[in-house]
């Protein structure tokens, strides 16, 4: 065996395995609820806007399914 492709073999494995672990530890992690990510959030809220609601400027019309 050549050593080129020794080192490729090995890192292709690396890369394998070290995603898998990776998976692993990532399903360990917990959400926050949304109750409590709600609350967090209620102070950062600005002002939003409803794009769907806007008059089109000039040319532009809104696309219609026909």
């Amino acid at each position: 065996m050549n050593w080129p492709l020794f080192w490729a073999l090995t890192l292709a494995f690396g890369l394998v395995i070290s995603n898998l672990l990776l998976i692993k530890h990532a399903a360990k992690l917990k959400m926050p609820s949304s109750p409590k990510q709600a609350e967090g959030n209620k102070g950062n809220v600005t002002k939003q806007h409803n794009t769907t609601q806007q008059s089109p400027v000039h040319d532009q019309t809104p696309n219609s399914p026909e």
